[in-house]
């Protein structure tokens, strides 16, 4: 199997462009080599980290990079993405993130009275547009819509009965008592919400990111064998076949290069702690 690079999907995307600052002639050519944007590196890796996942644009491209300079890479793009995450607009981009991750509140329930009011006006609206529509209908279809009528009146009435459970001062009492423990949930959810989503601060989430990376490659095996079959190059052992895209992505990036970038997830990681 040939061997791919491995560019710590943190480091792979290359954000090295960010507010305030120019990348340098390395990392320049380093995204023109991925075909890559700087605008969509920049969503790339806020995407990555926002889903703790690891997608590799340009896998192809990379390719190209020799084998012996892929350790440098990885110290040259893990600085630039490392520096992007401290900036105002990868804060600003965790703090839209955090709204929209933000528990939504249950919805106030209607009193009986607003219930009632309710099914009384979409009742007769009902009534009104069959009344319209028997008007406009053949006289041999006219009995039916009589029988329609008839069946809609009789369920308007019965809305007015005081004995009707459905609006019942009962009835206010339970909708309360779902709502109060839907607010309880609620506030328990705002407060677990506050914990994982600090404002202006998105260090839990990167730290995540950076802890998963170190988990998924922890046991990457780059001895192991590969056989052709049907023109596909699969592992020997079906464990590996099932493994990840990102612990195939470490094996095939080579020992060194997966090493290095462990370590500098591993230092970066420190540092947040």
């Amino acid at each position: 199997m040939k061997k791919l690079l491995l560019v710590f999907p943190l480091l792979i995307v290359i954000a090295g462009f960010y507010a305030g600052h120019i990348i340098d002639d390395r990392a320049k050519s380093l995204l023109q080599t991925m075909k890559l944007s700087e605008d969509n590196a920049k969503n790339t890796i806020f995407s990555d980290i926002s889903s703790n996942s690891f997608y590799v644009p340009g896998i192809r491209e990379l390719k190209s990079i020799a084998s012996n300079d892929r350790v440098a890479q990885v110290e040259i793009i893990g600085k630039y993405v490392k520096d992007f995450t401290n900036t105002d607009e990868f804060k600003k981009r965790y703090n839209e993130y955090r709204e929209m991750r933000k528990p939504s509140p249950p919805e106030e329930p209607k009193t009986a009275a607003e219930l009632k009011k309710e099914y009384q006006e979409n009742m007769q609206k009902s009534i009104e547009e069959m009344q319209k529509a028997k008007s406009e209908a053949a006289a041999d279809q006219k009995t039916m819509y009589d029988e329609t009528i008839k069946m809609l009146e009789e369920q308007l009435k019965e809305i007015d009965n005081p004995d009707n459970p459905m609006f019942s001062p009962e009835m206010d009492t339970y909708s309360k008592m779902g709502y109060d423990q839907q607010m309880e949930q609620h506030n328990k959810d705002i407060t677990e919400w506050e914990a994982k989503y600090p404002i202006n601060n998105p260090k839990p989430l990167v730290k995540t990111w950076l802890e998963s990376f170190i988990e998924q490659t922890k046991d990457v095996d780059f001895g192991a064998q590969t056989a052709i079959d049907k023109n596909r190059t699969l592992f020997v052992k079906q464990e590996y076949e099932r493994k990840n895209n990102l612990w195939k992505l470490c094996y095939r990036g080579g020992k060194e290069t997966t090493e290095a970038t462990r370590k500098f997830a591993q230092n970066w990681l420190k540092e947040l702690n």
